[in-house]
């Protein structure tokens, strides 16, 4: 499951046949969610309970967003192998999906987690790439275009699309970006074939033009860098005071990526080199 899908999704209650309420969650794309498996790097890990019980709050990050879950005193065995993790190395985590109710009263979806454990690299990409798939083949059924070409993993029929043609985009959005992850050379030469085609946009013409997107671009990266690089959502987050808009930087931090200006110490992070 991609992280921005499960964190986006909505929570609904459905009573049996036998009297029970029955908790569920319903993702963008379609999924109904109980128990999800995401892969991501872990970014955070820190011991926010006290002396003799503590509780260890993570954050696990995928190309389309991170989650944030704790593990605590009710489930002792995976609290006694989180010391063997890794910050900002590649992880695998199952577990129950939940929400709770922020002190803003908005309603934070979240994981109870089952496991958690260390992957390689190649075994993220495989993941991801496994989801970005599956959410693709539900979106394709939510438009009636059938099963995606090639042989693939029937996936169930969908629900409803939610919130509309805003949240339909979102979900497309979030696909792209984790196969623009996946693949940046690939991603990058299409983008130059687009850029050199007849539907170029008026802002991205001209040599000058683009060396000045590109100049701001690594300026804002340096700027938000503390050390371990600049995490893409302050850049983002950034964007709107600097007169650029969001496909704009995506473009011009490919093309970075392409000239080797920028690298990605770890997901989610950018640093000039």
């Amino acid at each position: 499951m991609l992280i921005m899908d499960l964190i986006s999704s909505t929570k609904e209650e459905t009573t049996t046949d036998e009297g029970y309420v029955r908790t569920s969650f319903v993702s963008i794309t379609g999924a109904r969610m109980f128990r999800v498996c995401i892969a991501g790097i872990l970014m955070d890990m820190d011991d926010i309970g006290s002396d003799g019980s503590p509780i260890f709050k993570l954050r696990v990050a995928d190309p389309t967003g991170g989650i944030t879950f704790t593990v605590g005193r009710y489930s002792p065995d995976l609290q006694r192998k989180l010391p063997q993790l890794r910050n900002t190395y590649p992880v695998l985590v199952v577990g129950k999906v939940s929400s709770f109710t922020s002190k803003s009263g908005e309603e934070v979806i979240t994981l109870n987690p089952e496991m958690i454990i260390e992957i390689s690299k190649n075994e993220r990409a495989m993941w991801n790439h496994l989801a970005s798939r599956d959410a693709l083949a539900r979106l394709w059924k939510l438009e009636g275009r059938g099963p995606l070409p090639g042989r693939w993993m029937e996936v169930p029929r969908p629900e409803d699309p939610r919130g509309g043609e805003e949240v339909d985009e979102k979900a497309k959005g979030m696909v792209l970006d984790t196969l623009r992850f996946l693949n940046k050379s690939l991603f990058a030469k299409e983008l130059d074939r687009i850029g050199k085609g007849p539907g170029r946009s008026e802002t991205m013409e001209g040599n000058d033009q683009m060396e000045e997107y590109e100049n701001m671009v690594l300026e804002m990266i340096n700027e938000l860098d503390r050390g371990d690089g600049a995490r893409w959502d302050d850049l983002v987050d950034h964007v709107d005071r600097n007169r650029l808009s969001r496909d704009i930087v995506e473009e011009v931090v490919s093309t970075l990526l392409d000239k080797g200006l920028v690298y990605e110490p770890v997901l989610g992070y950018l640093k000039a080199i």
